[in-house]
């Protein structure tokens, strides 16, 4: 999700976008050409007016797809239970100002057809326009406290689409009345969505041990068959353990199984791709492997962890076949979580740190969440990769019991029930502490 910075990042870089345009386009033969992004009455008109494509932010509106979304939402004892998004649509005036005779028609029509073209604002675009080497002065918008940079625009869950939106000649009346300025041509955009998101650390109730005995859900299915696949295609995915259990995420050292049709060929390589690599992870599938059926083991040890990051991948299979063209399955989603191989209380008892080890490393950007019982940690923002955290245990009630202790990482839980089918059902004691009435 994206910070409050948002707002300012999509008008810079929809100014980057036209000034990158008309160069393209070659504009020298109206005259020196200005972007800019000012409310209109500010800008000259008259005998010193220039020739100019202006931005320039008029409403925001909540966008229809997301409204439903919960508010921020908080426990009897004050504490932050959720981080819904606030979904914003974006509606943008482009107005063209010209010299001489033509000058703004131009202009304006450089500027409808650039947009045009550009209908989604795709996330290297977003990168390079607020990068230290574009001409675009974006050292305007400043740092967040909560950790949360500009660029996070471009990993947000939704594409920012740019859709033309007509006013009628009352609106464009109204509106140029309102500025108090001359009325130049102009066309209107909408760009949706931006969801901008709070990376407060949020409480969390424990996972349920066990259901009641009577509640048994729904034993009935239908029994479709399904048809015959003429192309390669995955159906499901199963994560085992070590031992061969079946777990919800995976671990490093675990295994996949990935069921499908068509799934033969020379050489069958899985393609894991996460939003922090530049290429994939290619892992290549076991011999036991049918047209079926594929299985695929993830590495461990210290390489794969500062290999592999935690959080969501998608698994793509890919089919060589001697003298034949290479097949690509359709994505699987797997959650890759992390492993706290360590957990323990070190430093005075008035003052104690909770100290982790874990596997993968943790990537700096990442949202890291820290949960001991049902309470948050405050998680500084990660600067270098680090398989150690050390966190001062401030504001956890002290307990005679263990609480278990949760680490997440862009979402991706550690697994805290590490055998659901153990009866009775246990936390995790290696994920536990015990703060006695001296701590804090």
């Amino acid at each position: 999700m994206s910070s409050p910075l948002a707002i300012a990042v999509v008008t810079a870089v929809l100014k980057d976008l036209l000034n990158n345009g008309l160069i393209d386009n070659d504009t020298a033969a109206i005259g020196s050409v200005t972007v800019s992004a000012l409310p209109p009455d500010r800008i000259a008109t008259g005998e010193a007016e220039g020739n100019r494509l202006n931005l320039f932010l008029y409403q925001v509106t909540p966008n229809l797809g997301w409204r439903n979304q919960d508010l921020p939402s908080h426990g009897a004892g004050g504490e932050r239970r959720s981080n819904p998004p606030l979904a914003l649509d974006l509606h943008y005036l482009v107005t063209a100002y010209g010299k001489d005779d033509l000058a703004a028609e131009i202009l304006l029509g450089y500027a409808m057809d650039i947009l045009h073209e550009t209908r989604v604002l795709h996330r290297g675009a977003i990168r390079r326009a607020l990068s230290p080497a574009n001409p675009i002065n974006v050292n305007l918008i400043p740092a967040d406290t909560q950790g949360r940079v500009a660029s996070d625009l471009a990993d947000q869950i939704e594409q920012v689409k740019i859709a033309p939106h007509f006013l009628a000649s009352d609106e464009l009346a109204r509106f140029w009345s309102a500025m108090q300025s001359r009325y130049r041509v102009s066309m209107a955009y909408q760009v949706s969505t931006v969801l901008i998101q709070s990376r407060l650390p949020t409480a969390a109730a424990l996972p349920v041990l066990r259901r009641g005995n009577e509640d048994r859900g729904i034993n009935d299915r239908p029994n479709l068959q399904q048809p015959a696949a003429n192309w390669p295609v995955l159906h499901s995915l199963t994560v085992l353990d070590p031992v061969g259990k079946i777990r919800s995420a995976a671990e490093l050292g675990d295994g996949l199984v990935l069921q499908g049709s068509l799934l033969t060929g020379d050489h069958v390589t899985a393609e894991f791709r996460h939003s922090l690599l530049a290429d994939p992870l290619e892992r290549a599938a076991d011999a036991t492997s049918s047209a079926g059926q594929v299985s695929v083991q993830i590495p461990a040890g210290a390489t794969a962890a500062a290999r592999w990051p935690a959080g969501n991948y998608s698994i793509v299979l890919r089919l060589e076949r001697t003298g034949k063209a290479t097949r690509w399955t359709n994505a699987l989603n797997v959650v890759l979580v992390p492993r706290l191989r360590k957990v323990e209380v070190e430093g005075p008892s008035h003052a104690p740190d909770l100290k982790i080890l874990l596997q993968p490393e943790i990537w700096p950007g990442q949202r890291v969440e820290l949960l001991v019982g049902g309470e948050p940690l405050t998680v500084p923002p990660i600067v270098a990769k680090t398989e150690e955290l050390s966190i001062p245990l401030a504001g956890i009630t002290p307990a005679d019991e263990p609480l278990p202790v949760r680490l997440r990482v862009d979402g991706a839980e550690s697994l805290l029930i590490r055998d659901p089918a153990a009866q009775p059902p246990t936390f995790d004691p290696l994920q536990s502490v015990t703060l006695a009435g001296g701590h804090p």
